[in-house]
């Protein structure tokens, strides 16, 4: 009586095992979808997911990285999407009003000013972008050294810092590109102001970012996963690369975007005193100078077309870079919630 009673629920069990496909096909199935879930939630929970969530909750910020993408967009695709030939003039179509075949209307040589804009999108866009990579390049370099290092090489490095940080860098950049405008020309042609106002700009805005970034390092490097690195005969470099890096790379993008805004407009106000880009070259900020130089002419005619569509696209661009900037040091915030 007693083995039957032991072998019933042996029995029991085995039919159970088959009833739920233990030992079979399925549960190799069940295990993947299951593992399959668990490393879903482990990336959901990551910061860069979480930033991300961060980040898509902001209207502004996402309608803002939109304009971003199209302007950019535009640009690149310049010499399929223009309607006219940027450069050429035509004198029987002085100053028209927009129209089919002038979207933007044309400015006080006939040139189509759409095709103008999107080719002229280029400029701030090559000088933003290039000279904020080399700025936050220098910037962060810099500040790293200092503020890890500390001592003699903190004193050095802060010192030039404050040297350079002394000059005004608007009118350093001003200074620079009146004298040596046109000195890049013979070898990058057309585009050597466009070069050099990349490096004038990139050469003056690195100090703020650098006592930034030095003050970052100052901090993290007193923390106890730095110190415990260290104890376990990590290198300098590796410190560096693997731990303080990660742990301010969201602060240091904020303050690329937000130097982006300031090359962008130094340069556009440049481009309106008549150093930028050498004409016939389009830029936007060139439209500008050229529509201010006949304003009066223009008021008078009823013209503003060549004042208002550049306008409106600098004042995009700008705000454009403002709001993804906050966007992302809303998103990056420790004190943000999940």
């Amino acid at each position: 009586m007693a083995q039957r009673q032991e072998t019933a629920p042996s029995r029991t069990l085995t039919q159970a095992e088959g009833a739920i496909g233990l030992g079979s096909p399925g549960v190799a199935a069940g295990e993947a979808v299951a593992e399959e879930a668990q490393r879903t939630a482990t990336r959901v929970s990551s910061p860069t997911r979480d930033a991300w969530r961060r980040f898509r909750r902001n209207h502004a910020a996402m309608v803002s990285l939109g304009v971003i993408m199209v302007i950019v967009i535009l640009a690149i695709f310049a010499p399929f999407m223009h309607t006219q030939n940027p450069l050429l003039p035509n004198y029987s179509a002085l100053e028209q009003a927009p129209s089919a075949q002038h979207w933007f209307g044309t400015d006080g040589l006939g040139r189509d000013l759409y095709s103008r804009l999107i080719w002229g999108l280029r400029v701030p866009l090559i000088v933003g972008v290039i000279g904020t990579a080399i700025t936050v390049a220098l910037g962060t370099v810099i500040g790293l050294l200092a503020g890890y290092f500390g001592g003699s090489t903190d004193s050095l490095l802060s010192r030039f810092t404050d040297l350079v940080f002394a000059f005004p860098a608007f009118l350093l950049a001003l200074l620079v590109v009146a004298l040596f405008r046109d000195a890049l020309a013979p070898v990058f042609g057309g585009a050597g102001r466009v070069v050099l106002l990349t490096c004038v700009f990139a050469l003056v805005s690195w100090p703020a970012l650098t006592r930034f970034v030095r003050s970052l390092a100052l901090a993290l490097k007193e923390q106890q996963f730095v110190e415990a690195a260290r104890t376990s005969g990590s290198s300098n470099l590796k410190i560096i690369r693997r731990h303080l890096l990660p742990n301010m790379f969201g602060l240091i993008l904020v303050q690329s975007a937000l130097i982006a805004v300031g090359i962008v407009y130094t340069e556009t106000t440049l481009s309106i005193f008549g150093l930028g880009v050498a004409p016939p070259d389009p830029d936007p900020g060139q439209m500008l100078y050229d529509a201010a130089s006949n304003l009066n002419a223009n008021v008078q005619a009823g013209f503003y077309a060549e004042t208002i569509f550049a306008s409106i696209a600098l004042v995009l661009l700008l705000v454009a870079f403002t709001f993804v900037g906050d966007g992302v040091r809303d998103a990056v915030d420790p004190r943000m919630n999940a």
